[in-house]
């Protein structure tokens, strides 16, 4: 009997001896070392006193490189990593797991921020494009934009605020520091009325018909006399004062 279990120790202890060196194999299969002393793996992981995963550095199926931080509930809060397109992007997220906050650099170098409510749904974005033009768009809980401040290319800066449907209600810009325009449409995008303010000619208040043809126009011309034009859908001249 004492023979059997030395065999059996002996067994265990080989069998223990195997596993050992066939982790090691797996080890070195997954992560080697150079003569120059770097060390080359698919997947790095830091885990903390519990043992829990906290940090992960890794190449995904894809192809795509990540690095990814974890709470104490393994719940992913923060993660770096490149877009199947090309470009780079660190993504926030909350204790639930939905996304807060995102900041990109996309493929053609464009930077971009996302801003994301309790429900993960995105209610904001500063942009810069390609041409160099900045944009704050804000949305509302559909996801739908409904304001927008940006600065063209030209430089022209503008805001617009937009319904429910995302048709432009409401447009305001300053065109070469010279014209203010404050512009006013109906639901389907049309304008009725256009209020402006300008260097190179008299203010004026224009109100239009649904056909968007002008029937009412209110200035003040110089010496600041008043001027009201009242017209027909023809544009023929039905009241004018003084």
């Amino acid at each position: 009997m004492l023979a059997i279990n030395n065999i059996e120790l002996k067994l265990t202890r080989l069998f223990v001896a195997v596993s050992l060196a066939v982790t090691a194999l797996v080890v070195l299969a997954a992560c080697t070392a150079t003569d120059d002393g770097t060390i080359s793996a698919e997947r790095f992981i830091l885990k903390d006193a519990q043992g829990q995963p906290r940090a992960e550095l890794g190449v995904g199926t894809d192809g795509i490189p990540t690095l990814s931080f974890y709470d104490n509930g393994q719940q992913l809060r923060l993660q770096l990593g490149e877009s199947p397109d090309g470009g780079i992007g660190l993504h926030m997220f909350d204790a639930d797991g939905r996304p807060r906050a995102n900041v990109s650099l996309r493929s053609g170098s464009d930077p971009s921020i996302e801003l994301f409510d309790s429900n993960g749904r995105k209610r904001a974005t500063i942009d810069v494009s390609g041409d160099g033009s900045p944009s704050l768009v804000l949305m509302d809980s559909s996801g739908i934009a409904r304001a927008s401040l940006a600065i063209s290319s030209q430089g022209v800066p503008g805001l617009n605020i937009l319904d429910s449907q995302g048709n432009v209600r409401i447009d305001l810009r300053v065109w070469d520091d010279e014209v203010a325009a404050l512009i006013l449409s109906d639901s389907s995008g049309e304008p009725h009325a256009a209020l402006a303010a300008s260097d190179i000619g008299p203010p004026s208040l224009v109100l239009a018909d649904e056909q968007t043809r002008s029937r009412v126009d209110l200035r003040v011309l110089k010496g600041g006399v008043p001027n009201l034009v009242l017209t027909d859908y023809q544009g023929n001249v039905l009241f004018t004062a003084p």
